[in-house]
């Protein structure tokens, strides 16, 4: 049975682990976050108690193609316990003041198809681990990687706090920043930081004084500056629930302090200031409306990882951002990293002998590189669109994008991303695949 130090308990890692846990192997999930370090921290300051481990961020987007993923690898009926609305069918570019609409399809007709929806990260972040630890996979807080070392009989991972750990193989897990990526691949790519900002939700509907009503003038939605740089992202995920993101593209500097992804602990004071902003963008009201009644606000950095040529060095494989940090403008961060996740096990669920990670890596890497740089291609092109030099770049820019999504929902072309059947990729590359 082959040990498995997976490094980083974010989505990405805890589906690997899920996933190879299931074919037998035995993974573990080590992350950097210490939950009582947070807690010592925020008393010592004198601020309000905040864990971003868990309740952070704010939604997340399941398409098809991440849904049909997570059938395979056994979480799918719990993932759907999260639906409690009907699904949405598209998705609503405007300018700020809410005018010229560009509506883009990203539903299907195709039959047999399972119909997306939006959910709050930490929820589903939550039911992952509920089903890590119900399968016995154990998991690790305060493991800060500081180095790793592989040769031919294993791979040890050295931590900050003076541990080490010994295994066979390691999933690089951990995130856009990934150390784990910088120790495989020392001339690796940095990240590009593309705006910073800030994620909130919130409960949709009327509020204490009974006749105000707060809530979003469509189910999903983007409201854009391309010649401020300035755009608010925004979706019903629930009955009530609702999430947004504040995006500001006109950064001089970069405070690393935000990719701790740590919630604001002066709740309604930063929640008044950041709807104040967006209210003198000229955003509809009932955004500064949604952003006032926010019940968490995260501050964020947004960042494009740039394509790296490969997705594995010897015994360590890369998932998720770590392997591919995307920008969320086509929605298919999460849904990426559901497909590695689902193709790793699947693969390790055909070649069963040990000394096969080699060729599971091989194979891993040939069907899913050109498949997560296509996802990052489409991304960068919709974010090109959110910046514009002048006002008739920004007319030109709008032009084409409602050109190119009328012609790709008239003919499904979303279907080939958004619905996209990673096992036949899977099956293209090793014919007799046997699934279980």
């Amino acid at each position: 049975m082959s040990k498995v130090l997976v490094i980083g308990s974010g989505p990405a890692g805890v589906l690997t682990a899920i996933a190879l846990k299931r074919q037998g192997l035995e993974p573990t999930l080590y992350d950097k976050v210490e939950p009582l370090a947070a807690l010592k921290e925020a008393a010592v300051a004198g601020d309000v108690p905040t864990i971003q481990f868990g309740e952070v961020g704010g939604s997340v987007s399941l398409y098809g193609n991440g849904l049909r993923a997570l059938r395979n690898l056994g979480l799918h009926a719990a993932i759907e316990e999260l639906r409690s609305i009907d699904t949405f069918k598209t998705m609503h570019f405007m300018l700020m003041d809410g005018t010229d609409h560009i509506v883009r399809k990203v539903s299907t007709t195709k039959p047999g198809e399972l119909p997306p929806f939006v959910v709050y990260r930490s929820l589903f972040h939550a039911v992952l681990m509920r089903a890590a630890h119900s399968l016995g996979i154990r998991s690790y807080s305060g493991k800060k990687i500081q180095n790793l070392i592989q040769d031919a009989s294993g791979v040890t991972v050295e931590f900050e706090d003076g541990t080490a750990v010994s295994g066979d193989l390691v999933v690089g897990a951990d995130g856009i920043h990934s150390k784990t990526r910088r120790l495989v691949f020392e001339s690796a790519p940095k990240p590009i930081c593309f705006g910073t900002g800030y994620l909130g939700v919130l409960d949709r509907g009327v509020v204490a004084d009974g006749t105000t009503t707060v809530d979003f003038e469509h189910d999903m939605g983007l409201y854009m500056d391309p010649l401020k740089g300035n755009h608010i992202y925004f979706n019903r995920c629930g009955v009530v629930e609702g999430s947004f993101a504040v995006l500001d593209l006109n950064f001089s500097t970069i405070d690393q302090e935000l990719d701790e992804w740590r919630p604001v602990t002066n709740l309604p004071k930063e929640a008044e200031k950041l709807a104040a902003t967006v209210d003198s963008w000229g955003a509809p009201k009932c955004v500064g409306m949604c952003i006032r009644n926010a019940k968490r606000i995260t501050p964020v950095n947004l960042y494009d990882l740039p394509d790296l040529p490969i997705l594995y060095k010897g015994r360590v494989v890369f998932v998720g951002d770590a392997a591919h940090g995307t920008l969320p403008t086509y929605g298919q961060g999460l849904n990426q990293a559901i497909e590695d996740a689902a193709a790793l096990g699947d693969l390790f669920g055909h070649f069963k002998e040990a000394e096969d990670y080699s060729k599971v890596f091989e194979i891993y890497n040939k069907v899913r590189l050109p498949r997560v740089h296509k996802c990052a291609e489409l991304s960068r092109g919709v974010a090109a669109r959110f910046r514009a030099a002048s006002p008739f770049a920004m007319r030109v820019g709008r032009f084409i994008m409602k050109v190119i999504f009328t012609i790709t929902n008239m003919l499904e072309l979303n279907d080939a991303i958004l619905y996209h059947d990673y096992r036949k990729d899977l099956v293209e590359a090793v014919p007799a695949i046997q699934f279980s």
